[in-house]
């Protein structure tokens, strides 16, 4: 079978698909079970080889079921055995349920953690079909609809009805913006029957078939059930069942996306596929061939840290430079005395970071999201773990506006933090750029960027700076006035890969660049993809480093340079973060375990 595609509805894809109903533990805490199916079994199923989509829907708790009363067919939510939620497998062909057996067995163990109960039940070859997903429409809610057939009632007849008249029926409503169905196998208990759960299912409680449904809007979902079409189909669907079971979906979670994990990784993974995309890059400024600046390099020293690889500083107003390690320690220390303080752990890969007016700290986590930190009780709260549907995957870097709206940075959706390298082989954009309004709702604001990284607002917070790694440019973001909306490019072509920004302070703000340019790897843009493949494929130790080099620019809000620092040192190279404070330039290096101090003409 050929991967599903996306096609207008409501002519259907078929696709091989399974549906797992899931009881939670009635022992846990509903919140906790939910983020632990959320977090580490997301983990474990979606690094499941085989799947091209991979999506949770958690019930909502309550309710007596959406589907209007029929005669005979029971539409009622039974009080027993109430479902919790339901996982969504889409696989790559018919024999992507057999690919990945070695990791299925380590989801398998880890379900007695979260679920009482668990059924799955598979499609079959072609036995899914989806209509309308993902056409553009934006979907606002969803709900799941379970169908029992009908005792008696030949299951190709049952199958011809949901595959040629209910699922074309509803998919052609206006209401529904997105239809995917199964028609399930007669289920089997020795297909999934994993350790430590009930799988009892009872012939008289077994479904043969779910719909998921996806609406613009709760409004748009009601106007669904009360159509005329729907109840049109009354007597088809007493025909062919006895009960329609809809469930209200909470939410939706997709954490595989077109046969890639879409969730950053928590331990060491092997490396995603590589798509290449071809790339004409312009050649290089002159620039990029020398390793010091126009200027000799200030006074510098090298700051040592207890931990390794601070990727991002920041400088409180007292001077004292915040930086988070590998391990997720955010410390704090002071350059003149050399005191370091823990001011907490995130459990994860810190990276860019933010000081916020009441003492807060801003952390942009690879492992966890956008988060915040209070130093006073060492307390992380996550404030962005998802966008839509799908995890933050690759949180890069932060600022806030004086309003409390802050605007973030993905570099890519497409890699983990640790596999980064492959979206620089790839040259295909997937970086993003979002904003949080003060109310936490997170809006995208701009897509298909190249690496996003650094950003920062003017200081009078008409727009936003940003830069792209692999794009080796600085853009603007209009947030005021009649460009409003609109982006144009600050500085391009730039000799090096800029990475993190520093606050603009008096119409002045720096950048960190992390290595001059790589000729091969502009050239990359334009070879083979095979010869990219394998480039890729070769061990981290053989793959390209950054040069022992360390460079910052410093550019006005119009774009123009203004400084040129760059050097040579073995001790400190490729910086990533850079701050000014009290004269001083700071630079942060995921390649080493101190801050280097360099002293700022006067």
């Amino acid at each position: 079978m050929n991967e599903p595609t996306q096609t207008p509805k409501p002519m259907a894809q078929a696709v091989s698909s399974a549906s797992v109903l899931l009881w939670l533990r009635p022992e846990l805490p509903r919140e906790s079970a939910l983020e632990y199916w959320r977090g580490p079994h997301a983990q474990q199923v979606a690094r499941t080889p085989g799947l091209f989509e991979y999506r949770q829907h958690p019930f909502a708790a309550g309710g007596q079921g959406l589907w209007p009363g029929i005669p005979e067919v029971e539409t009622t939510l039974p009080e027993t055995r109430r479902i919790d939620g339901m996982q969504e497998l889409t696989f790559t062909g018919t024999l992507g349920p057999l690919r990945g057996t070695r990791q299925n067995r380590r989801a398998h163990r880890d379900e007695a953690n979260v679920f009482q109960r668990t059924l799955r039940s598979l499609s079959g070859p072609g036995g899914g079909r989806w209509y309308g997903s993902g056409n553009g429409d934006r979907v606002g809610c969803r709900c799941a609809v379970l169908l029992r057939r009908r005792p008696g009632l030949r299951r190709l007849a049952f199958r011809q009805f949901v595959n040629h008249t209910l699922g074309p029926s509803l998919a052609g409503l206006p209401q529904v913006k997105e239809l995917r169905s199964q028609v399930l196998l007669p289920w089997r208990k020795a297909r999934w029957n994993t350790p430590g759960e009930a799988h009892d299912h009872p012939p008289e409680e077994r479904f043969d078939a779910s719909l998921v449904l996806g609406f613009a809007s709760e409004e748009a979902m009601g106007a669904f059930f009360a159509s005329p079409q729907v109840s049109g189909l009354a007597e088809q669907l007493r025909h062919h069942c006895t009960a329609l079971h809809a469930y209200r979906i909470s939410h939706t979670y997709t954490y595989v996306v077109e046969g890639r994990p879409a969730l950053p990784q928590v331990k060491p993974e092997r490396k995603p596929s590589l798509a290449p995309l071809k790339r004409v890059l312009p050649a290089p400024p002159p620039r990029a061939a020398r390793t010091a600046g126009p200027h000799p390099f200030p006074e510098a020293r090298l700051l040592p840290l207890s931990g390794e690889a601070p990727e991002d500083v920041v400088a409180d107003a007292e001077g004292r430079l915040v930086c988070g390690v590998r391990g997720g320690r955010i410390l704090r220390l002071d350059p003149v005395t050399g005191k370091e303080e823990v001011l907490g752990n995130t459990g994860g890969r810190p990276l860019g970071l933010e000081l916020l007016p009441d003492g807060t700290v801003l952390v942009c986590d690879a492992h966890r999201g956008l988060l915040k930190l209070d130093p006073r009780t060492a307390s992380i709260e996550p404030l962005v773990q998802f966008v839509g549907e799908t995890p933050l995957r690759f949180c890069s870097n932060v600022t806030a506006a004086r309003d409390g709206t802050l605007w973030f940075t993905e570099s890519t959706h497409r890699f983990d933090f640790e596999h980064f390298v492959g979206a620089m082989y790839e040259h295909r954009p997937s970086g993003r750029l979002f904003r949080r309004d003060p109310d936490g709702h997170v809006e995208t604001v701009l897509e298909d960027l190249f690496f996003a990284n650094g950003v920062t607002l003017t200081e009078d917070e008409s727009a936003l700076i940003f830069a792209e790694t692999d794009g080796y440019r600085l853009s603007r973001y209009w947030l005021k006035g009649p460009k409003r909306g609109q982006r144009d490019i600050l500085a391009d072509n730039l000799p090096g890969f800029p990475d993190n920004l520093s606050r603009s302070r008096d119409g002045r703000f720096w950048v960190a660049l992390v290595t001059p340019r790589n000729p091969l790897l502009d050239r990359l843009g334009t070879t083979p993809g095979w010869i990219r493949k394998a480039l890729w494929r070769a061990p981290d130790a053989l793959q390209p480093g950054p040069v022992k080099t360390v460079w910052a620019l410093a550019f006005d809000e119009q774009g123009r340079p203004l400084a040129d620092l760059q050097t040579q040192r073995d001790d400190f190279y490729g910086a990533t973060g850079v701050t000014e404070s009290k004269g001083a330039l700071y630079l942060a290096s995921l390649y080493g375990n101190g801050l280097l101090q360099v002293q700022l003409p006067r």
